[in-house]
């Protein structure tokens, strides 16, 4: 499987990361400060994960230094470092913008934790992507003789409370009598002031009340947050995919699906031409298009309203711009089918249930059962609008198994839309994922078909079908 990955170029003089050890055969000086700079945040924790951020970062600074900026263009970034052909169109495919925003926040993050220290700062400006380079120097507070840091010359000066040393209730009665005594004296308290304090109490016990109800859930939620918190992490990106709709479209009217390897490289699109069909030209702008489905983006929207995302590790990623590399470093949810999102595609072997497309209309589409157990049916298909749908909800390792995957696919959009009600519905899933998790409270892998009725495209009350807890065996 790894051989669909696409392989950066080595563009004269550029040796990417991960074809050799940082920095040999380059003609740069090693002692560059701004080359020795970006190995740095290439192999930090914040970038070195990820293989192609890495590769991105090294490739514009090795440009930037031999003053060949004019090669640090969107299209030559693309061609160089993500393996795109050199006509490529970089309106309708933005995999370069969109690793830019992701490398300009890991650069931030990087400053901010361990490079801290740094005193060579580098920034990649937005609207570009030629790198600049900055003097940092920290400021650290100054010490005197006595090595202590001295008190600013206008900060008062407190005296430090005694404790009353009392013998006994009485005299302990007398000093708050006592003090009491001379705060009445500066002080005059009317009944306005007593209710005024009454109110501000209560008003800020109410508050803390509230905030601390936010933390109260209910056991069905406790569960989900198990599974939702192993999603989204601070320590590691979470993609969420929708469908290609645009390619379903293609794939219809040529009556023949894209395998993922032809879809990584974009060999799917040449080979259509190749092939001479009447009105080629018109099919693949239709296959070129950024199409996704309502219920698609109204599960991300729902997705990015848990209470357990880190805003700044989550990312909408259209699938034509994933890359396999964010499958390996990062978690994920994928939503769709294998017809509609070919990234589900990697993840078969891990599956219990694989989607069957024919374009044949004797012999329905459906989810394969492809270990039946007894009493169980070897495929589940439907036809027609009126009738049943299905969906599968399936969590499993990453590629590289560091990190977790979530499928949530349907045979149509009705039974996408089933599985993901199902998954966002804490009561449905608890079963499930007390069964799943293990003794240390992580979750092991698990997967769900969801049923339910289809009218009219939309999806009527889900249900499970069929559960199964752990990978097939062998796997």
């Amino acid at each position: 499987m790894q051989t669909l990955e696409p392989t950066p170029k080595a563009a004269a003089g550029f040796v990417p990361r991960l074809l050799g050890a940082a920095g040999a055969g380059l003609d740069i000086n090693a002692e560059d400060l701004r080359w020795q700079l970006a190995l740095r945040i290439a192999a930090s924790g914040s970038l070195g994960r990820s293989q192609l951020l890495s590769d991105f970062l090294l490739y514009i600074v090795d440009r930037s230094i031999r003053g060949r900026s004019g090669e640090i263009t969107e299209q030559q970034i693309g061609v160089s470092v993500f393996g795109r052909p050199e006509d490529y169109n970089s309106n309708d495919d933005n995999i370069v913008r969109s690793y830019a925003r992701k490398l300009r926040k890991r650069i931030d993050e990087y400053f901010a934790t361990e490079g801290g220290g740094e005193t060579l700062r580098l920034e990649i400006p937005r609207g570009g992507y030629t790198p600049i380079f900055s003097d940092h120097v920290a400021i650290s507070p100054k010490i005197d003789d006595k090595g202590a840091t001295p008190k600013a010359a206008d900060a008062p000066e407190y005296e430090t409370s005694k404790p009353v040393a009392s013998e006994g209730s009485e005299n302990a009665s007398h000093v708050v009598s006592s003090t009491w005594q001379k705060l009445a004296g500066r002080f005059r308290v009317t009944p306005g002031m007593l209710l005024t304090l009454l109110i501000g109490f209560l008003l800020g016990a109410g508050s803390m009340f509230l905030r601390q109800s936010r933390l109260i859930v209910s056991r069905e939620e406790a569960a989900s947050h198990v599974l939702w918190a192993q999603l989204f992490s601070s320590n590691r990106d979470t993609f969420i995919v929708p469908s290609d709709d645009g390619l379903v479209i293609m794939q219809r009217l040529v009556e023949r699906p894209v395998p993922l390897s032809a879809y990584v490289n974009g060999s799917y699109r040449t080979k259509l031409k190749a092939d001479n069909l009447p009105d080629a030209a018109e099919i693949l702008k239709l296959g070129a298009r950024r199409y996704t489905n309502v219920v698609d983006l109204d599960f991300a929207t729902h997705l990015g309203q848990l209470r357990e995302v880190v805003p700044a590790r989550m990312m909408i990623r259209y699938a034509r711009d994933l890359r396999m590399d964010d499958l390996r470093t990062g978690n994920a949810i994928l939503i769709g089918s294998d017809e509609s999102n070919p990234w589900i595609e990697l993840f078969r072997p891990q599956l219990h249930f694989c989607f069957r497309f024919d374009s044949d209309q004797d012999k329905p589409s459906g989810f394969v059962n492809l270990y039946p157990r007894s009493g169980e049916a070897a495929i589940y298909a439907t036809k027609g609008q009126e009738e049943r749908t299905y969906g599968i909800i399936a969590y499993v390792p990453n590629l590289s198994k560091t990190g977790h995957v979530l499928i949530v696919a349907g045979l149509n959009t009705a039974g996408t839309q089933a599985a993901a009600a199902f998954l966002l519905d804490p009561s449905s899933m608890m079963p499930t994922l007390q069964r799943a998790r293990m003794g240390h409270g992580d979750l092991q892998p698990f997967e769900l078909l969801v049923g339910a009725g289809n009218v009219a495209t939309n999806a009527s009350t889900p249900h499970i079908v069929m559960e199964r807890i752990g990978l097939p065996q062998g796997r």
